[in-house]
């Protein structure tokens, strides 16, 4: 039975390949002999371009010349409980959504604690398994 309909293997844009668009501006680009900012910055001020041109190239050229600030870190100080145990990490994620609730610390800034805390757990298991593992060997060699 022949299959009806559909995509065929093997039809259509083979992936990675540009669209018309694309390799016409790019051809453009390239025959400029300019740096590809030299060239937005023309494109946005082209009035006879047209506005979704000019547009694209304004937004493109932005990052260039209006870059983003990185980031700044900062330290953020609130009340946790210890964590000595497993049993103790519930208890610290609550005090992390108490600081986020009462405006002490942002919400990314309490996802990168809580991820602390994972660690901090992480090591407290990892810990406990082994005294447990090492006192089974203990009472299964004597």
């Amino acid at each position: 039975m022949s299959k009806v309909g559909g995509a065929r293997p093997g039809a259509g844009r083979k992936p990675g390949t540009l669209n018309q668009r694309s390799v016409e501006m790019a051809a453009d680009i390239l025959g400029s002999g300019k740096s590809p900012l030299e060239y937005l910055l023309e494109v946005m001020v082209d009035e006879s371009a047209d506005q979704k041109r000019r547009d694209w190239a304004a937004e493109k050229a932005a990052a260039f010349i209006h870059p983003r600030p990185a980031p700044t870190p900062r330290t953020v100080q609130f009340q946790l409980p210890t964590i000595d145990t497993a049993k103790d990490m519930p208890g610290a994620i609550a005090g992390v959504l108490k600081a986020v609730a009462d405006g002490e610390i942002s919400p990314s800034e309490a996802q990168s604690v809580v991820a602390i805390i994972e660690a901090q757990r992480k090591a407290v298991e990892t810990t406990d398994l082994l005294e447990r593992i090492e006192a089974l060997e203990g009472r299964i060699t004597r």
